[in-house]
Formats: structure tokens, sequence, C-alpha cells
């Protein structure tokens, strides 16, 4: 299936009179989605922030990791914090990329990056290694024997010289070859350091991006180089058939930086070395689990709102998908609405829901091979408001003997329940009390007249009548107009 884009209702003129609409998205950057999982906003359909599926980068956290580049931006630094950035720099290209936001881009320059271990670093000096992993994506541009991707030199100290030692992954013949030179040797004292050498079968594809893993077993002595996860090369590092395993030891001697990309042209992508045994490397640009983002709860003015329709801005490719769901209350009394999650269809009409408030959740699946993210763009909720009735036209205030009556015309809604007498003694203050009836303000039910006794003749009393209609809680109209009256015992 290919790319697809739902723009249900947003192309202008489709509100009626009474609906109003609420967005969410686009130029607001997402601000009232603060539950976020394992998504990421990034520059989208309109230069403004959609919603992606999070890219299954390695984290610091992710294991006993020891190097970590995920090249991201210029001048982003090592992850972990065990290495500092010496010299050389690289071009960050966001164009290019496996993971994350962008790559390195390398042009051959010699120097490379040259990065310099810092205490608790396994390259830093005097360090014995037990089980590693050394992992990166790989695209070449040209592939040229020489060209070198990871580097080492150290030496230690052997028979009281000093001895060189390498560690090097380079192109050689079209092909990645790693290249250990006095890097493993018995853990004993005295032990005598070996070399070795592993190639891979698969020729390096120009323009192809690639996997490659290079894993130690300190428990077997297993050294495997696999290439998108497939065995390519494998040894087993003893000092002899049946003999104990030899492991790494960065020499006491001295420790030069570790150089990436020297002489390399093209791109490289999360290099990350790692004090572990990687079992099962990350190959896809997902991780399979949705991403879910959950909206606060969002205020549409009035109880029994009623919720129309939600539409969406998204698109989807191949099986990738987004589910869409909401929930609705009239009361709100935490960061989250009671209720289950309601799921719908982006656009189409929605049963009888009302609420004064709603929450709104989707849920972002990737495509089945994990390589592809759907993207949202924007959210939009369209509601009719129940809004209050209209105030009672048509108020008079007829004075009698300690009493006053008032009288209204019926307000011709079919939601209206009832009529609200508000008095007071200053104008347009209603905090009126005495009256037979009660304080102000009284409910005269359906009635339009009411008459307010006990009240002080001489008195000069203010009016106003409002309606209310049949939610929980009621909606009051405006005020009506004001009116005046002043009771005498000399009415009757």
């Amino acid at each position: 299936m290919g790319a697809f884009l739902i723009c249900t209702g947003l192309c202008g003129g489709r509100l009626s009179a009474l609906e109003r609409e609420l967005v969410l998205g686009r130029e607001d950057g997402w601000r009232d989605f603060p539950r976020v999982e394992n998504l990421v906003m990034r520059t989208g359909m309109w230069n403004t922030p959609d919603l992606f599926l999070r890219e299954d980068e390695y984290r610091p956290e992710d294991g006993p990791t020891d190097l970590l580049l995920h090249f991201n931006r210029e001048n982003d630094g090592e992850a972990s914090g065990h290495y500092r950035l010496q010299r050389g720099r690289t071009l960050i290209s966001p164009e290019v990329r496996v993971l994350g936001e962008a790559s390195a881009s390398f042009n051959g320059e010699r120097r490379g990056m040259q990065l310099v271990p810092q205490p608790g670093a396994l390259f830093a000096r005097g360090t014995r290694w037990g089980d590693f992993s050394i992992e990166f994506w790989l695209r070449p541009s040209l592939a040229s024997d020489g060209e070198e991707v990871l580097a080492w030199i150290g030496s230690r100290w052997r028979d009281g010289r000093a001895v060189a030692q390498e560690l090097r992954c380079a192109v050689r013949s079209r092909r990645l070859a790693w290249e250990f030179v006095n890097f493993f040797s018995a853990a004993s004292p005295g032990g005598v350091p070996a070399s070795l050498r592993l190639e891979g079968l698969s020729p390096l594809l120009p323009r192809a991006w690639r996997h490659h893993l290079l894993r130690f077993d300190s428990g077997t002595g297993l050294l495997e180089y696999l290439v998108d996860g497939v065995p390519e090369a494998v040894t087993y590092v003893r000092a002899q058939a049946g003999g104990p395993v030899l492991t790494p030891y960065t020499g006491e001697a001295d420790s030069a930086p570790v150089l990436i990309g020297r002489g390399f042209t093209g791109f490289l992508d999360e290099l990350r070395l790692s004090k572990a045994f990687v079992e099962t490397p990350v190959l896809a640009r997902y991780n399979g689990r949705a991403g879910v983002a959950a909206s606060s709860p969002l205020d549409l003015g009035y109880t029994g709102t009623r919720l129309k329709r939600i539409e969406a801005v998204y698109r989807a490719e191949a099986d990738a998908d987004i589910f869409f769901y909401y929930r609705l209350a009239d009361r709100r009394t935490a960061e989250e609405l009671e209720g289950d999650w309601v799921q719908f269809r982006p656009g189409t009409p929605l049963p009888e829901a009302r609420g004064r408030y709603v929450q709104l959740r989707v849920e972002l699946f990737p495509d089945g091979r994990r390589a592809l993210s759907p993207q949202l763009s924007e959210l939009r909720v369209v509601y009719e408001q129940d809004l209050p009735p209209a105030a009672p036209a048509g108020v008079q205030a007829v004075a009698g003997n300690a009493q006053v009556r008032l009288l209204w015309s019926i307000v011709r809604e079919e939601d209206v329940r009832g009529y609200l007498v508000y008095y007071g003694t200053a104008p347009g203050d209603y905090h009126g009390t005495g009256a037979e009836q009660g304080p102000s303000p009284i409910d005269a039910g359906s009635a339009s007249e009411l008459v307010l006794k006990s009240l002080e003749n001489g008195r000069l009393y203010y009016f106003a009548v409002v309606s209310y209609d049949a939610t929980d809680p009621p909606h009051r109209s405006a005020f009506s107009r004001e009116v005046s009256a002043r009771p005498s015992g000399a009415l009757r």
C-alpha cells in the first residue's frame, strides 16, 4: 500500500454555523500532549513539528556502553562520556542517515576523528577487557584499499621493552578486515600476545548501508564478525587448541587516541563499543513498540457539549498505522479523565457523545519491516457547544405593599427548565436578603412571574431574571435587563 493522507474537513467551509473546532499539533508544537512515549517531534508536512516514532538508537544506559557516537549534530560529542574529542571533525548529513537525525560524512582526510580515552574507558592504559562488541553502520563511497573505519595504536611492555599493539578495521580488497596486533593475551603474567585477522566475505557496495558487528565472548574465546546480522568470519582466540582463552589488553606502555574514519570516504552512523557480547544487534529503524501520546483534558467550554467528529492529518506508508482514541466527561477531577478510551476513525461522525472535557490518545505503529513510521501532523476536534439559553425578555416590576410582583416572557427554547430571580438594593448588586422566599437568587421554576413578599416599604429594589436549562450543572443565561420598584404601604 502506498502513502496516504487523510485531510478530512480541513479544506475550509465545512463547519456549520454552530460548530467550533480545537486545533492540536502543527503550529502549537503539541503542547497539549504532555504524555509522550517512544515518539519524537520532527519538522514535518508544513515545516512545523509532526509526531514520529522514536528511532531505535542505542542509549548509553543500554547495557555497559563504553563508546557511543550518534553523529546527529555537529559537535554532539561522544554519548557515554568515556572519550573526549581531541581533534578532527566530520560533516553532519541529515539527508543520508540510518538512525537518528543524521550521520557522519567523511571526505578522505587522513586525520579523521581522534578520541582520547578517559579513565574507565576500555582503551585507557592497562585495561583488561572481557566480552566486547564493536558495531556501526557504514555507507562507503569508494571502498578503496587502506580506508579505515576504526583504528587504535598503543604499546605494552614485554621482556623489558615496548611492544606495539594495534586494532584496525580497514578496507582490504573491497571488504572490511579486522586486524589485531599483540592485542590478545593470557590473563596470567608473562602471557604471550597474539595477533590475528578476520576478513568479511561480502564486498562493500558503494552507496549502500550495511551493519557491521564484531563481537567477542571471553568465556569461550569466540571472535565473530557479522554483516547485517549474518556471520562472515569466526575464530576462537586461544593460545593453542584447548588452551586458555586470550583476552584483549590495552597496554600500559602507551595509548594513542582512537581514530575514526581516517582516509575514509563515505558515511558512518551509530558507532558503538560495548562491554558485552551483543546477541541481537539493532538492525531495524524501529523497535516494533507502539509510540503513544495522550493529551491533557481539553475544556470545550460547557457541560453537555456535543463532540461531533475528530479529524486528523497524517501519513502512513505500507502497513504502518495510527490508532485514535477519545474519552469525554462533564467533570474534571484530575489530570486524567475517568472512563474507557473509545476508538474512532478520523473524520467520521461520532455517536451521541457529550461532555465538557475531552481527552485524546494516539498510538503510532511501524510497518511490518520496522522501517517506516507513520507521521501525525494535526488533530482537529469539531464540537457543538450546548450554549446557555437566552435571557428572559419583557421583564416588569410592579410595586405593592411590602412586595413586588415580577413578570417576564417565557424563553421559547426546548431545554429551558426554569428561571432565577435576582434582587438587591443597589443597581447591579443582586445580593439581596429579607424576602419571604429567601435570599437572592430565588428559583421561580417554570413560572413566568413571581411575587417577592416581606420587602421593606420605602426601599428601592433592583431586579433581574436569568433562565437556566436541563444540563447538570445547568447553564444559566445572561441577566435580563434590570428593573426596579419601591414597595409602599399606600399600594394595594
